[in-house]
């Protein structure tokens, strides 16, 4: 059994883009990757992000913004 392989997506504020590509990965890889983002200065979670993931069925519960 292979360990998973830990993946951090890291921006500046943490509302967009890495939260897009850590719900992806995670809805996608789960099986073979722990999955983080984090910014450098936080923000919320753009509203846009998270429309256009639930608009491709990925779940966006509990998806915040996260300081390094």
């Amino acid at each position: 059994m292979s360990q998973k392989k830990r993946v951090l997506f890291l921006c500046v504020a943490n509302s967009s883009r890495s939260q897009m590509a850590e719900a992806l990965l995670r809805h996608t890889g789960s099986e073979h990757f722990e999955v983080y983002s984090a910014g450098s200065a936080p923000t919320e979670v753009d509203t846009r992000a998270r429309n256009a993931l639930e608009q491709l069925g990925v779940p966006t519960d509990g998806l915040y913004s996260k300081s390094i």
